[in-house]
């Protein structure tokens, strides 16, 4: 069987509180070196919001950080949508535009992959005019040299099928879709949902633990994940996903231990499939 590729990486959202406490001392350009040396993952995905105020020179230095600790940037995402099907004019080229500055981000930060939603209803005219803002965004972010990955977002794009032919309708090499497994778990077709969004992906989010990613944290006792990741990884292996998967938490002091359960979960998982099991 041949060698599986696929790769655990960590999401820094999941300690922004440290990251903003004055009383801790980890750094978003500390990040990289501990992901490696406390989590175990060998990549990381970054919230944009976390970019804020930040200018170029801050974020070469984080992708220099995480050249020498092998553990590169892959995934700079956008929590909140876009609202890229409006008919107002002004508000789509807005949206491009902004999404347009966070290709330059990524580029910078040596990220492969954006990731943003699709916010709005699901009709006709709304999906069309967000396939012509798409195709105005890819011409945008091709010199960036960085994939669009659309996550499937209550609206426009929930439906998997629905998010595929968005995807088709734009077209071309650079755009693919940004599951989630929690996203998947609540849509009631958990495995199903994966399996359909899998083959298009460029990362794969799985935010594990009792709350959603900008939820409130729940007390370690509690913070146990409604969905199972090893289910998940068996769904997205089924149809040949050989990319990233990037563990997330809501945060607080329980992140590190639930990220680096769900990796090590992972990691048998992946053992397991390549045994044959």
């Amino acid at each position: 069987m041949a060698q599986i590729q696929l790769l655990v990486t960590a999401s820094v959202g999941a300690f922004r509180s440290r990251i903003e406490s004055p009383d801790d001392p980890l750094e978003l350009v500390d990040m990289p070196r501990f992901a490696v040396g406390e989590l175990g993952v060998r990549g990381l995905s970054i919230p944009a919001s976390m970019l804020t105020g930040l200018d170029g020179t801050a974020l070469e230095r984080i992708r220099d950080e995480a050249d020498r600790a092998r553990c590169p940037t892959l995934l700079l995402f956008e929590e909140e949508g876009f609202d890229l099907g409006t008919t107002d004019a002004a508000i789509r080229a807005a949206a491009v535009d902004r999404i347009g500055r966070l290709a330059r981000a990524a580029s910078m930060l040596g990220c492969a992959n954006l990731g943003i939603a699709c916010t709005g209803a699901d009709e006709e005219v709304r999906f069309d005019l967000a396939a012509v803002a798409l195709r105005e965004v890819m011409q945008k972010i091709d010199r960036h040299d960085v994939n669009l990955l659309l996550g499937n977002h209550p609206g426009l794009t929930e439906d998997p099928d629905r998010l595929t032919e968005l995807i088709k309708k734009v077209g071309g090499f650079r755009i693919g879709s940004l599951p989630d497994f929690r996203t998947a778990h609540d849509s009631g077709d958990f495995a199903g949902n994966l399996r359909r969004l899998a083959p298009y992906a460029g990362t794969i989010m799985a935010t594990v633990g009792a709350s959603g990613r900008g939820r409130k944290p729940a007390a370690a006792s509690k913070d146990k994940t409604p969905f199972d990741v090893v289910e998940g990884l068996r769904s997205v292996l089924a149809v040949g996903y050989q990319h990233a998967i990037s563990l997330d938490h809501a945060g607080g002091k329980h992140a590190a231990a639930a990220i680096i359960a769900a990796r090590e979960l992972l990691e048998k998982g992946l053992e397991s499939h390549a045994e044959g099991e």
